[in-house]
């Protein structure tokens, strides 16, 4: 039995994936559903909703190399019998991908030195060092919410930088956070004592507006937020108005409320606005798990997967 695959993301996808669903039948590439298609393959720049699947009456399964779902209708794919495939969960493999961590550490850097705001300076001719004077990581308190495979790589990365690692994870023992160096705290004390605050948390129903207003505003004035899990996790308008009011000192968000794939999320944006007129947050693409090395092991890894599921079938 042969099977036919779409995949919505042909630039510098792994040959070895696609030479995987080429052994299950047809490959094709588009933006667009395709009604003959079986097995949808797609990324973080299409969302795969209730009209899209419709439109895909053949569809067996959806093949996502992510492990967050906000970008597709999970749970009417799952009524309609069709398969999802994921990293979700795949701890083992994941343990291997830095990438959204490796994300995290430098949009903490680049906030905390002002990095883009100096090299836009220099751009348009001026040198000036004092005026982008930053601030030392070392020996800050480093507070990480979520301490799953990103925490802990991040509490890691912490530690090699001279910081005090504290981390709050309900579902996570004392015991596991001491093995890796990390004190465990209440939420309490992880806002009141983080110096930088990065957000590592899977969005679930359960996780939207995990953290408000209230919370920011219980953050040190001289703090820093850092989120690259996903922006729906805090509170719609509420790291606009910390920002406002001084709350915090700044943040760096690799994740927005409502992103699209073509980016008609970003007009008239409040943050968008307030980013182009002050210099203490960074906002960038949903990059994290952007890398050439990430992105392709993802790829070829959930492949494999696929191909295990369908030659059941055939």
């Amino acid at each position: 039995m042969k099977f036919t695959t779409l995949i919505t993301e042909s630039k510098d996808y792994s040959e070895k994936a696609i030479a995987n669903y080429k052994s299950l039948g047809q490959v094709y590439f588009d933006s667009k559903p395709r009604q003959d298609a079986n097995i949808l393959v797609v990324g973080l720049s299409h969302q795969i909703d209730k009209k899209w699947i419709d439109a895909m009456p053949n569809l067996k399964a959806i093949v996502s190399p992510a492990t967050g779902f906000n970008h597709m209708d999970i749970k009417y794919a799952k009524a309609k019998g069709i398969k999802v495939i994921s990293l979700r969960g795949r701890k083992g493999f994941l343990k291997n991908i830095p990438s959204t961590a490796e994300e995290a550490m430098g949009l903490l850097f680049a906030l905390v030195r002002n990095i883009p705001w100096a090299f836009d300076d220099v751009k348009n001719g001026v040198w000036n060092r004092i005026k982008w004077r930053g601030h030392q990581v070392y020996k800050k308190t480093f507070g990480l919410y979520g301490f799953g495979r990103l925490g802990r790589i991040m509490a890691r990365y912490g530690r090699a930088f001279g910081m005090k690692v504290i981390a709050y994870d309900p579902y996570v023992s004392k015991s596991m956070m001491i093995k890796n160096g990390v004190n465990q705290v209440s939420l309490q004390q992880l806002l009141k004592e983080s110096d930088f605050l990065s957000l590592h948390v899977l969005l679930t129903d359960d996780t939207h507006n995990l953290v408000t207003y209230q919370h920011l505003s219980a953050m040190k004035p001289s703090a820093f937020l850092i989120n690259t899990a996903r922006g729906e996790l805090i509170e719609k308008n509420a790291l606009l108005k910390a920002l406002k009011n001084k709350k915090i000192a700044g943040a760096a968000i690799d994740v927005m409320w409502d992103e699209r794939g073509d980016g008609g999320h970003l007009k008239n944006n409040p943050l968008v606005e307030y980013a182009k007129k002050n210099k203490n947050l960074i906002i960038v693409p949903h990059i994290g798990g952007a890398t050439f090395d990430g992105m392709r092991a993802t790829q070829e890894f959930v492949s494999n997967i696929a191909i295990k599921y369908f030659k059941r079938l055939a």
